[in-house]
């Protein structure tokens, strides 16, 4: 009986640190409107702008036929957007290591691993906010949904988990930069070919072979052509499956990134 109440009670106390470090990180982004105003409205304007000065690409070679440039763009520009906004995680890991705030928290009685998670969550909340102001964006653009409301649900699960992917990403960078201005370089040098070596923008048999070869691997590439297929109607379950698969398969390699850090030093201590 002692056992289960001890169990029940460290269930809640990790239930209450994960909500108390979520509400802090989500109060800390309200407390600086513009770069919330920012980060919410930017994949606004580069939705606008990319459909009006790429909107050639829908005549050229490989693009779908019957497939408005808007449409096309869209389910990227959701899959992008999550990218980029995956640097705010790393620069508030750079910034919680720089005012002390990180040290503090090794210090409280609480799992180390509760603050990612914790920047995970505020990165879906966020994510899903911009997903739908990009929508209202892009429905005044001319886009529309030829999906189910199953693709509907698959499209928001497949944007949560590459927001996860993302989240763990940059905050793995910011973790062991700790310096927000070196972060944001940093994050640029990763985001770039993430957003680019996709489907994103344009096709990718257009592009060279070894920028093909790049995109098989790419978790944003995967989650472009399942998005794209869920707003087409035409995503089958291997489609969201692969997005899924290759998203979480990056969240599992940044993950073990810190656990491989701690074994070496310790068989080197040894």
């Amino acid at each position: 009986m002692t056992t289960i109440r001890n169990t029940t009670t460290a269930t809640a106390s990790v239930g209450n640190q994960l909500a108390a470090l979520t509400g802090r990180n989500l109060r800390t982004s309200a407390r600086v409107p513009q770069l919330l105003m920012f980060s919410l409205t930017m994949p606004m304007a580069m939705l606008v702008l990319f459909s009006q000065v790429f909107r050639s690409v829908a005549a050229g070679p490989g693009f779908p036929a019957g497939v408005s440039y808007i449409v096309f763009l869209t389910p990227a520009m959701l899959a992008v957007s999550t990218v980029m906004a995956g640097t705010n995680a790393g620069v508030s890991a750079a910034i919680d290591h720089t005012n002390g705030l990180h040290d503090r928290f090794a210090a409280l009685p609480m799992r180390a691993a509760l603050t990612g998670v914790a920047r995970t969550i505020s990165e879906a909340v966020f994510t899903l906010a911009r997903a739908a102001l990009l929508g209202i964006a892009a429905v005044a653009l001319g886009f529309e949904f030829y999906g189910s409301a199953v693709d509907a649900v698959a499209a928001v699960l497949v944007l949560v988990v590459l927001a996860g992917a993302m989240s763990a990403l940059f905050g793995l960078i910011g973790d062991r930069l700790r310096r927000p201005d070196v972060v944001q370089f940093a994050g640029m040098m990763v985001m770039m070919p993430l957003m680019f070596v996709s489907s994103a923008f344009a096709p990718i048999e257009t592009m060279p072979g070894w920028m093909q070869a790049m995109a098989t691997v790419n978790p944003v590439a995967h989650a472009t052509d399942a998005l794209r297929g869920q707003v087409l109607g035409t995503a089958t379950a291997g489609d969201t499956a692969a997005a899924l698969v290759a998203a979480v398969g990056l969240w599992a390699a940044v993950t073990a990134v810190p656990v491989l850090t701690r074994l070496v030093r310790s068989a080197r201590t040894r």
